[in-house]
């Protein structure tokens, strides 16, 4: 491929800690179809020998450039390449998952097209529509926009093994270019059947540089993406075509162990979910709330016993919160039948209940492993 340019490009590329896949990461971004302008690294205080490879490639190539700075987090690390960053176009690659060679020059691609999108509201069929080729009668009560007019643009990803082996898939493989709707894009997020990853994902740079990414909280990208959707205009188009690639490694961010503000951080995005809706989105109000109770169940089904106590604020926060909703929960036509049961034997009964969900997979672990 390798076409017409609609603009500068930047590759933002925050490092920790990956001296292993370094190479690769930075390999697919130089050898982009549409070729990067600029290819940030944005050195996290590594302290293995990804600081040295991160100046050698800089050496090798000057299209890349290298920001060392004291370890933040993936939040900090992006908003100092956003600070350099003067690309017409923007995206992120994190360092241990690689690009297909053609993924950027099909998002700029997509986002420059001279088609027309069907902007009606929760419509279904999103698919790529060009008004030319339509009966003139269909077109009434319609709004349009093309993409011309869009902010960014996403395609899928696939999921290999630390083995090489393909774990997933995401594209449907159809093929085709979907515009979604702002409020359709929330309701994707919200309902777990959208992408909030920014990876996969090009943004116009004058309107990604207007944000920032929160520093020293997880799941950063859900939390911008809540932001950034009310003000992102018509919506967002959606290639349905795999593109970026992530090895589930030992060394990529998981949960692990407990971890409390991984929890603290999951529900304040649950709950600043819900105010979009209340704001923006009034007709997504039950589906957000069926949300937030999801994401608190996740939270109960996980915190160890012996942190079930009235001494930890946040678990009693959540306790209150679920005991206040059970009304709404045993109405609410989002959850499945398992999440209702649990959710409402929670709100009697949490610490027995906990325990006999830890239990139940410590057994079934145990089968499994046999």
């Amino acid at each position: 491929m390798g076409g017409y340019r609609y603009g500068t490009l930047d590759i933002i590329i925050p490092v920790y800690n990956k001296e292993k896949y370094l190479k690769r990461c930075v390999k697919s971004a130089l050898d982009q179809t549409y070729a990067p302008d600029h290819v940030i690294l944005v050195d996290d205080g590594s302290s293995d020998d990804s600081p040295r490879i991160c100046d050698e490639l800089a050496s090798e190539n000057s299209m890349i450039s290298v920001i060392h700075k004291e370890n933040g987090g993936a939040s900090s690390a992006r908003n100092a390449g956003l600070e350099v960053s003067t690309g017409d176009y923007v995206g992120f690659l994190d360092a241990d998952d690689w690009a297909d060679s053609d993924m950027y020059e099909k998002l700029i691609s997509a986002l420059n097209l001279d088609v027309e999108y069907d902007t009606t509201p929760a419509s279904k069929e999103k698919s790529l529509l060009n008004f030319m080729k339509e009966d003139p009668d269909d077109k009434k009560n319609k709004s349009r926009v093309t993409g011309a007019e869009l902010q960014a643009a996403q395609l899928m990803n696939r999921q290999y093994k630390s083995d090489g082996t393909l774990e997933l898939d995401v594209a449907n493989g159809d093929g085709k270019t979907r515009f979604l709707a702002a409020e359709d894009f929330y309701e994707e997020l919200i309902m777990h059947t959208g992408d909030s990853s920014f990876c996969t994902k090009v943004f116009r740079g004058d309107f990604l540089r207007s944000f920032r990414f929160s520093e020293g909280e997880s799941n950063e990208d859900f939390g911008l993406l809540l932001n950034m959707i009310p003000k992102m205009g018509a919506g967002i188009l959606t290639l349905d075509v795999p593109g970026y690639n992530i090895e589930l490694s030992d060394g990529s961010v998981t949960r692990g162990r407990y971890n409390q503000k991984f929890y603290e951080d999951m529900m304040k995005n649950a709950f600043a979910a819900l105010r979009v809706a209340r704001e923006k989105y009034p007709s997504h109000i039950i589906r957000a709330e069926r949300f937030t109770y999801v994401q608190a169940l996740d939270f109960m089904l996980h915190i160890p016993v012996e942190k079930m106590k009235s001494s930890n604020a946040f678990y009693m926060r959540i306790v209150r919160y679920l005991r206040s909703e059970r009304a709404k929960i045993s109405k609410n036509p989002y959850l499945s039948q398992k999440q209702r049961e649990y959710l409402l034997l929670l709100t009697d009964a949490p610490l027995v209940v906990r325990a006999t969900h830890s239990v139940v997979m410590r057994i079934r672990d145990g089968k499994a492993s046999e």
